[in-house]
């Protein structure tokens, strides 16, 4: 039974997630329950899935492979409030809809919608995938998809915990259309006949979406799917943000008629329509206007069909150029030094995670460097005014506010990299190598050019040089410009830091995948 159920969650295998069970608090706003989670740093194996099915642990899986693949995704369906949640709604909308999934309650009552594949397929198709699934289920685009990550370079991402978490008294179990619990065999069993070819997903996909859209005026079709989904019956709420995110479509499509047919769109796909006087004085404002689709404003927001809008000549990437590129999922990590982490989209419409000092998010150089490190293109810049208003439109609604996974702390995150320059690593041989950045070990210490450590550094490392000192001088003893005889007449100023044992960490640090030319 363990190796069927291995093979319905494999993914990434080199590292794997866990949630202490025996620790966990309450949430009593939510009604969550909330265990510590961490990263194991090992590599999982069958008996890791057997324990965690007897119920000694608790594990969690990415489902991105280290090359971008997985054969499963899970839509994480999270309320605002558990206590009211109905998750049958839910199971009903499965069944109407025919959808091929099998829905797992999560710890905390919520619900795990799971896809599993009989073939591996790229990450980005399987969040796709997930992603057409929303509108139908009457899921906001907000809802949380694993896998989180499309590609894993410097971490590895965000796991998803596992259903059947001691399977004999479990409350992380399968459910039938009619909301009843299945065994772990009947899980099994039903995900087995769920599973699809990725030529089917395909076809179940372009299905959902022509379903989506079906009634949705032509004009449409080579635009935002949003306006076209929202052009099937007259728009009573929201017509001032149709209406605008409608004039940067027919600029775009319409050149210098665009002011004809924005009246025309008035007329056709809102009531009441505005008066001649309202929608003069709003063609006069948005004759200079280049800021591009609001995305996130109601009601576009909740119709969104990204990954077809980026496909589409009119969409919203003929308008990257103009507009900084799409921020969301902002949460923040209350570190002694508080970190930001964010998703962006990259111009080919991918995500990518990101992380930067929270106080540094409002400095648009820094942010634009952040970017530019970590998702591998440069934004381009705007305005003072219009970064403002990007601000305030990105930070709503407010950040998640998190504390640190046990075991992430400033301190624990450093010492895989100060073990794997100063242990594992090229070290020197001789005194002098220190001048060409290797790490020396003499009685009792590691001496070591600043300079050469921080360049070891990933790109996501979210605290300054100077910050990382003051971690060191505090947590390690560190002493910088420490004058050190490396031979005749020859002194060196370097860091002397007191040597690291092996068994201050649990794991040998796992080599960063190269990240090539960009």
């Amino acid at each position: 039974m363990v190796e069927e159920f291995v093979k319905l969650f494999t993914g990434l295998t080199d590292n794997f997630g866990k949630a202490d069970m025996s620790k966990v608090v309450f949430d009593t706003k939510r009604n969550k329950i909330k265990p510590p989670y961490v990263w194991t740093g090992y590599a999982i194996t069958s008996t890791h899935y057997q324990e965690h099915l007897d119920g000694k642990i608790s594990i969690g899986i990415q489902p991105c492979t280290r090359e971008g693949k997985v054969s499963f995704g899970c839509i994480d369906v999270d309320p605002a409030n558990y206590k009211g949640f109905k998750i049958s709604a839910l199971l009903f909308l499965i069944e109407k809809h025919k959808l091929p999934v099998v829905a797992c309650r999560s710890k905390s009552g919520g619900l795990h919608i799971y896809l599993f594949l009989k073939e591996e397929i790229s990450a980005q198709t399987m969040r796709d995938s997930l992603t057409t699934f929303l509108l139908p289920l009457k899921l906001k685009p907000t809802t949380e998809l694993y896998p989180k990550q499309v590609e894993l370079i410097d971490t590895p991402g965000q796991f998803i915990n596992l259903p059947y978490q001691n399977k004999k008294e479990t409350t992380r179990y399968a459910l039938n259309k009619n909301n009843e619990p299945l065994s772990l065999e009947e899980f099994i069993k039903t995900a087995h006949d769920s599973q699809l070819t990725a030529s089917k997903l395909n076809d179940l996909v372009t299905k959902c979406n022509e379903d989506i859209l079906k009634g949705g005026d032509p004009e449409f079709t080579d635009g935002p799917p949003c306006l076209q989904r929202l052009s099937i019956n007259k728009l009573t709420d929201g017509r001032d943000r149709f209406l605008y995110n409608y004039m940067v479509f027919a600029k775009k499509k319409y050149k210098d008629q665009w002011e004809d047919k924005v009246v025309s769109a008035n007329q056709n796909y809102i009531s009441p329509s505005f008066g001649n006087n309202i929608i003069q004085s709003k063609l006069r404002s948005w004759r200079k206007d280049t800021a591009g689709h609001t995305c996130n404003d109601d009601p576009i927001h909740d119709v969104c069909l990204k990954h077809i809008c980026l496909q589409r000549p009119h969409g919203v990437i003929s308008d990257r150029t103009k507009a900084f590129p799409h921020i969301y999922g902002l949460t923040i990590i209350k570190y002694t030094i508080p970190i930001l982490r964010f998703m962006v989209e990259k111009p080919d419409g991918k995500p990518a995670e990101c992380e930067i000092l929270r106080d540094d998010f409002p400095i648009q150089r820094k942010l634009r460097n952040t970017i530019y490190g970590q998702a591998h293109f440069m934004p381009e810049p705007l305005s003072p005014i219009k970064y403002d208003e990007f601000l305030n439109r990105v930070k709503t609604p407010k950040p998640t506010v998190i504390d640190p996974p046990e075991g992430a702390s400033s301190r624990a995150q450093l010492y895989p990299y100060l073990y794997e320059f100063c242990i594992n690593g090229t070290r020197a041989t001789k005194k002098s190598e220190i001048r060409g950045g290797l790490c020396w070990t003499e009685g009792g210490y590691h001496h070591f050019l600043w300079t050469a450590f921080l360049e070891t550094l990933p790109t996501r490392w979210h605290l300054t040089p100077n910050d990382t000192s003051i971690l060191l001088k505090k947590d390690y003893e560190a002493e910088f410009g420490h004058s050190y005889n490396i031979g005749p007449n020859q002194t060196i100023r370097c860091v002397k830091l007191k040597q690291l044992h092996i068994d201050q960490i649990e794991h040998k640090p796992t080599k960063k995948k190269e990240e090539g030319n960009f």
